[in-house]
């Protein structure tokens, strides 16, 4: 028996928890995976309450469930089976889409989480911006620039710098400003009460920041959830400022430039490897279709199948959720975690259309997260975006606005602190 006032104590932690977690996944995989652990605990103490029970909503659960079931299942296949369950562990971030479905009291809650996210991801990029200064200047800085900056001087120097903030890496960074600039474009857009001079405070270091990562598949991912958000808000004039961007930035010889003209040239090395990479997870698909190689088979494989002009002799993902989920987790993994896609598309799409006009800013932040969705999506094509746990849990919770929108007043609001 637990004591009659954990589970409502429990209830009320989780938009805050949930607000915390926004801020962590800019800065933190530590803080993330701590806070998901309390999330994680905090559902299942409120779920003790019958009320709280009957209440829970468990949208997508189908196709979660199968996806899932089958990663198991192939991890139980494989050749490795300790170290495939051992890579399994990614499913727990599934938790998080439903959590946050109904840790969210409907939309007011998403958007008074978002200010702290929105600003956070503003900060975020101002130091990613500062960190790219650094690396490039030819000055000479004091050693606690770059402790600060969480940079090493020296090395940061020998090479071209990517931006990467907080991160291990410039595509975590990528694949996040991806989401959070398509969000707030969809705010821009669509919504009416929106705080557009706050949002384009954050907006504006963002985009430098994405570009400075020069991460080519957000780029892309970015360009078709504008394009969606464009078209879906009927502000066609928007075309003509980001169309004269773009021309400044070819017109301009850049770093940017160079990487933008490089995108899809088959002499590109970069290029020239993904293909190699794409071409191994089709041999391992042949050899092993319905269940593949197991969670983590790819690292283990990838020798065995590495074409010989590669240069890579190791990796542990070949740039392509698809290849790489149907190498892993087999043809019918793949079926799976398409359907999972399929199914949000069809029950956002829903909501959407359900959603009276008076709602805007919930119809807002139903049309953002399916372009968020879409933008991942597409940058999946080119990288294996699905496993960077940032990126993912991100776009977890992303997914779950819609159907926090639609549930709004199915259960009672908790407030959330107001940002300072």
């Amino acid at each position: 028996m637990t004591a009659p006032w954990l589970a409502p104590a429990a209830a009320r932690s989780i938009p805050v928890l949930l607000g915390l977690l926004l801020l962590a996944l800019t800065v933190s995989i530590t803080a993330i995976d701590t806070l998901l652990a309390l999330l994680i605990v905090a559902t299942l103490l409120a779920l003790t309450d019958p009320a709280e029970r009957a209440r829970y909503r468990l949208p997508l659960l189908l196709p979660m469930l199968t996806f899932a079931a089958l990663t198991l299942v192939s991890a139980a296949a494989a050749a490795d089976r300790a170290g495939a369950l051992f890579e399994s562990k990614h499913l727990i971030g599934l938790a998080l889409f439903f959590i946050a479905a109904n840790g969210f009291a409907g939309g007011d809650a998403v958007r008074r989480g978002l200010r702290w996210f929105f600003a956070a991801v503003g900060a975020v990029s101002l130091h990613a911006i500062v960190q790219t200064l650094a690396c490039e200047t030819p000055l000479a800085l004091p050693g606690w620039v770059g402790v600060a900056l969480r940079v090493k001087l020296e090395a940061c120097r020998l090479h071209p710098f990517r931006a990467k903030g907080f991160f291990s890496i410039y595509m975590t960074l990528g694949g996040s400003l991806m989401i959070a600039l398509t969000l707030g474009l969809a705010l821009l857009v669509l919504g009416r009460r929106v705080p557009a001079r706050s949002l384009l405070v954050a907006g504006a270091p963002a985009v430098v920041a994405l570009g400075l990562t020069y991460v080519r598949s957000a780029w892309l991912g970015l360009a078709v959830a504008t394009g969606i958000l464009i078209v879906w808000g009927r502000r066609l004039w928007l075309v003509a400022p980001l169309a004269l961007g773009m021309l400044l930035v070819l017109a301009v010889p850049s770093a940017l430039r160079t990487r933008l003209l490089s995108f899809g040239n088959p002499e590109d090395p970069t290029v020239r490897e993904r293909l190699y990479f794409w071409d191994a997870g089709r041999r391992m698909i042949e050899d092993a279709p319905l269940l593949g190689l197991g969670p983590g088979g790819v690292h283990r494989a990838y020798p065995a199948y590495k074409n010989p002009a590669a240069r890579k002799p190791h990796t542990g993902h070949l740039h392509n959720n698809l290849v790489q989920i149907g190498a892993e987790h087999g043809l019918l993994g793949l079926g799976a975690w398409l359907w999972i896609w399929i199914a949000f598309f069809a029950g956002a799409g829903r909501i959407y259309a359900a959603l009276p006009p008076a709602r805007a800013d919930d119809r807002a932040l139903v049309a953002g997260s399916i372009a968020a969705v879409a933008a991942f999506l597409v940058a999946g094509c080119f990288e294996y975006n699905f496993g960077d746990s940032e990126v993912i849990d991100l776009l977890w919770i992303v997914m779950a606005f819609p159907f926090a929108c639609a549930g709004e007043g199915s259960r009672p609001a908790t407030a959330a602190p107001e940002p300072v």
